[in-house]
């Protein structure tokens, strides 16, 4: 356990951290840090016609079982499975409002065993279940959370989730899909409950999305507002947390909640001003790996669209240190997908080449800790 300075306590309704105790939160490394080196693999052209394209992407999920790539796109309200040669191999669910359909596209796909695939819809908290092996519905649930970004984690018959839920304050939700039963667990950061005890929720809105990875008999979360990260065991106690050193990426201002429920800021500086944490994910062999972005405007109106920096890191197997900000080597147009399977990271990358029409590319890159600069997670300890 990482115990920086005194102890920490955690409730399962907040996070609370002895006050005086560290100092701000995305404290600065020094920037010439090493980061993680990511080598260049495969690269997988998706073929794509005027009737079947990706629209807008929400999410990239590896199949756990034969590598297959899903992709959820909220534009045609479809979950696509790709082929590793990049051909088209099934497509789950449809627009509309009935079972087995997407009324505002669909979430990351959860991948529960090898005959079942699920997906909550963006706009609700109904998950639709499928057969993986056909796309044919099997039932739809009624979920009491949003899930987040990254896959949910499945421990034997449970599957476990990261969730947002303002009324109950929690901050995971365990599912048991033979029955049907949920159990929601865990606490909000201290950050988010003071975004939602002002009334505003700006903040808390505006960052709700967060990450959930599972090794070695512990939950580690992290939210998209926070350079902080959270260990949990399984009954979704808060065991302890560990900052993210921050070497090029912006990171997180201390004040930014303050700035958004408080100051009220634009909108555009909202979205721009810091780093959001994306994926997390157990890495081979113990530690973690996780991705920030760093997102740019590129127009505000009618909706945003954005395009992003994108920086790899590495949690070392003790979560004592870290290897972070390795910037994925291309200057996307749209911003990128992204996720983990193994040491490998896979990016959606969709850019327009000179026939002026879009393409959408998977990019795959071996992540490496052989010329790392390892960086204390323990606060105001960042010297290698």
């Amino acid at each position: 356990m990482i115990l920086p300075c005194g102890i920490r306590i955690a409730f399962v309704t907040a996070m609370i951290l002895i006050p005086g105790c560290s100092p701000e939160l995305g404290e600065r490394a020094t920037a010439d840090a090493a980061g993680p080196v990511l080598i260049p693999i495969d690269s997988i052209l998706l073929p794509e016609t005027d009737t079947l394209y990706i629209g807008n992407p929400y999410a990239l999920v590896v199949d756990p079982f034969d590598g297959s790539f899903y992709i959820s796109d909220i534009f045609s309200s479809r979950l696509l499975r790709f082929r590793r040669d990049g051909s088209l191999m099934l497509v789950y669910g449809r627009p509309g409002e009935g079972p087995g359909e997407f009324r505002g596209g669909p979430g990351a796909p959860m991948l529960i065993d090898d005959s079942t695939v699920a997906a909550q819809t963006t706009g609700s908290r109904r998950v639709n279940v499928f057969d993986r092996n056909t796309g044919e519905t099997i039932r739809v649930v009624n979920f009491p959370a949003l899930a987040g970004i990254t896959p949910a984690v499945v421990i034997g018959q449970e599957v476990w989730m990261t969730d947002f839920e303002l009324r109950r304050e929690t901050s995971v939700t365990r599912w048991h899909p033979s029955k049907d039963e949920f159990t929601s667990v865990g606490g909000l950061p201290r950050e988010y409950i003071a975004s939602i005890e002002s009334g505003n929720w700006s903040y808390a809105s505006l960052f709700r999305i967060g990450s959930l990875a599972y090794a070695g008999g512990r939950f580690l979360q992290g939210w998209s507002g926070l350079d902080e990260m959270f260990v949990l065991n399984l009954r979704g106690e808060v065991l302890d947390s560990v900052d993210i050193p921050v070497a090029r990426r912006k990171g997180v201002p201390a004040d930014l909640r303050d700035r958004i429920d408080i100051e009220r800021i634009p909108f555009r500086e909202q979205l721009e001003e810091s780093s959001q944490l994306r994926q997390l994910f157990p890495r081979p062999g113990g530690g973690f790996l996780f991705t920030h972005h760093d997102q740019t405007a590129l127009k505000m109106e009618p909706m945003p669209v954005l395009t992003a920096k994108t920086w790899v890191g590495i949690l070392s197997p003790d979560l004592s240190q870290a290897c972070v900000d390795a910037p994925v080597p291309r200057d996307f147009e749209i911003r990128p997908m992204e996720t983990f399977r193994g040491d490998t990271l896979f990016v959606l990358d969709r850019r327009i080449e000179d026939s002026e029409k879009l393409q959408t590319w998977i990019l795959m890159f071996l992540v490496s800790d052989e010329q790392c600069d390892w960086l204390s997670t323990q606060p105001g300890r960042h010297a290698h």
